[in-house]
Order: C-alpha cells, then structure tokens, then sequence
C-alpha cells in the first residue's frame, strides 16, 4: 500500500510529520512519500520527500494547484494531508483518484487564527468566525480524520468517520537517546530552557519579566531562548526587553535551531518552561515541548493550563502556576533551582512517566489501527 503525506505549510522534517507519523508508516510496510517544504528531492530512512516551496500566505492559492497535481501524480492508495487550507483541495484528489483522504488536525484552529499577531484585528476575528464554521462542514466529506488532542477532537464529535487521537509523544529513539544523555547527570548548571516558537500568546514579555526576578536571588542563573519568532519583528523586542531589564548577561537567543540539535540544550538546562497565556488555544493544545523537557528529566514549570494539567503531577514532576503572573513563576524556578536534590528528583520522575504512558509507540497503534480501517472500507479502485 502507497500513502501520500502532504502539506502546504509544514516542512517535511517536521516532528509529527516526519519523525512520528511517516516513519510509523514506513515501519510497519507502507510505501510512503512526503510531500512538504523542503530544499530537495530525497530518500530519507525509506520515506520519498519531494520537495514545495515556502510561499507568503498570499500566494498559497497559487501552490495548491500545482500540489494537488504532485500528490494526484503519485498514484497513492491513501493521502494524509496536514493543513486546514488543503481541504479545498481534497473534492478534487478525491474525485480523480477515487482514494480515501485523512485529515490530520494539529491545533485548533480558529482559536490559532484569533491570536495571530501579524494579522489586523477585523482580518483575525473574519478568519476566525469563518473557519470554526466552515472546517467541521469540509471535515464531514474526509474518509478519516486525526486529532492531536482530545480538546479539539471535541469540536469534531458529531462527525461519524473513522477518527482517532494521536498525541505528540516523543518516540522511543528520542525517549532511548534522552536516557542515556541524562543517566550520568548529577548536578544540573542552574540554566532555564525555554524551547519553542516565541510569541506574545506564549509568554514572550512575561518570561523575561519573571527571570529578572529570579536573578534578584540567584544571580548565576541563565535563561536560553531556543525557537523561532512569529512574528518576526517581535525579536527586536524581545532583544529591546533584555537591555531594558538589564538581563542580557543571563539570557541567550539561540532562535531556531533543527529537531537533531534539540537535545543539545535539553542535556544543558535544568529547567523546561511552559509559560503559554490561557488564551482558548493553549487551553485545548497539549505543548510537545512538555514531553520533551521530561524524557529529558527536566522539572517543568508551567502555566496552569487545562491542557497541561494532566501531564504535571504538582511538586511530583513539575509546578503549575498561575499563568499571568511573573511572580508565580519566578517562584517556582527558584524553587527548584534552590533544591537541586529535590529537582533531580522531580526530573526522573517525569522521565519515569514519559517512558511508561507518554510514547509515541502507544500513538503508533492507534495510527496504523485507523488506516487498517479506512483502506479495508474503501471502494477498490
């Protein structure tokens, strides 16, 4: 059987895409390409990439023509797409192809569009309205549909298709690898990773408000940035914020770094923040960075967030705080930072937890379970 993965958006190697769901594909015997951004054609562990160019946001319209003749043209037996955008184009690769297509939901995304920083309000709110109405309607002609949270999978609950939710686990390599680069550790520099995009949605102003704080009691501490920023003009600002605190000293920007070099920093921290605002997106959306940050046995510190609520075990393996408040925050990376025996304890904790109940291996099944589905009900070409 020949699956053809595709977006519009998302880079080929992207961490869902690539590491979790097309390699579980190729796995377990399917023919797989991959169609996303990327500087070239390759063969990459088995899985064929052909390479989309990046287009602005303006010119996408454009793209989904000449993707939509790529994808038909690989002749698949299933196509798993990945962007809301791609469903105006799945009548038609359905009707030609007479294939079942599956659509993958990453996020929530009117609630993402309302918070989108380099869209005007009016344009934001019109989007928004529109797509909360609209993406149920066009979801209902899938042959499948997969969700990367029960939080949105609500939002689809009506909906009789062959559906199942996949979480953002870390895979075993990530989980094997990340035991054998902490199990020698004893004592952590007193370093907080912050690992993800930047944005104001995500606590941008206040992570830098609140580390000022902790550097009035722990003045060795060291804050790393690590993620890229949307949009991108809010890096000056983030540069102009760490003059004005006068923390530059104790804060790096590494900005965006590859998933291979990941690790890297998680190896160097002793502290993993999710310090994400209640906006209704980051209520519903599990972090990735939340798991990561465990397998990699790093107390965490995040806001205390509906979706994260079921993963931070409180004084266990990390603290919830109140999520606006630079205080609350401040205070409880002291915490750990002040105890390093009880943080060293937290951290294996979480990684204990991750390597028993947060792998991507249990996703796996549930993967290969809906495509067994879908293919044994699809008409036979």
């Amino acid at each position: 059987m020949k699956v053809c993965i595709f977006s519009s958006v998302h880079n080929a190697l992207d961490n869902r895409i690539y590491y979790r769901e097309a390699r579980s594909l190729h796995k377990a015997g399917y023919e797989v390409v991959l169609i996303a951004v990327h500087p070239r054609e390759e063969f990459r562990d088995g899985i064929h990439i052909i390479p989309v160019p990046r287009f602005p946001r303006w010119r996408r319209p454009q793209l989904w023509f000449s993707l939509t003749r790529r994808v038909i043209e690989t002749d698949s037996d299933i196509y798993h797409f990945h962007d809301p955008e791609l469903l105006f184009t799945t009548p038609w690769i359905r009707k030609i192809t007479r294939c079942p297509t599956i659509y993958d939901i990453h996020e929530a995304v009117a609630d993402f569009i309302e918070i989108k920083d380099d869209l005007p309000t009016i344009e934001r709110i019109a989007l928004a309205w529109l797509f909360r109405w609209l993406e149920p309607l066009m979801a209902r002609f899938q042959s499948g549909l997969i969700f990367a949270d029960d939080q949105i999978a609500q939002s689809f609950q009506d909906i009789s298709l062959p559906k199942t939710t996949l979480f953002n686990f870390p895979d075993s390599d990530f989980i094997d690898n990340a035991l054998s680069a902490t199990q020698n550790i004893k004592a952590r520099l007193p370093v907080v990773l912050y690992l993800g995009g930047m944005k104001h949605s995500r606590g941008s102003k206040l992570m830098l408000e609140a580390f000022s704080l902790v550097l009035q009691e722990i003045p060795q501490a060291r804050l790393m940035l690590v993620g890229p920023f949307a949009p991108s003009a809010l890096e000056k600002e983030v540069r102009d914020d760490i003059v004005r605190l006068d923390i530059q000293n104790a804060v790096t920007v590494i900005g965006e770094v590859p998933f291979e070099k990941v690790p890297t920093y998680l190896t160097e921290a002793a502290i993993g923040w999710v310090p994400f605002q209640p906006v209704s997106k980051y209520q519903k959306n599990i972090p990735t960075k939340l798991f990561e940050y465990m397998a990699y046995a790093l107390p965490v510190v995040s806001s205390n967030l509906k979706s994260v609520q079921p993963f931070i075990h409180q004084g266990e393996n990390g603290y919830l705080v109140a999520a606006e408040d630079p205080h609350a925050h401040a205070h409880a990376i002291m915490e750990i930072l002040k105890n390093p025996q009880k943080a060293n304890h937290m951290g294996r904790n979480g990684q204990k937890m991750v390597g028993q109940n947060f792998r991507w291996e249990l996703m796996e099944e549930r993967l290969l379970h809906l495509y067994k589905n879908i293919l044994t009900s699809a008409p036979r070409r």
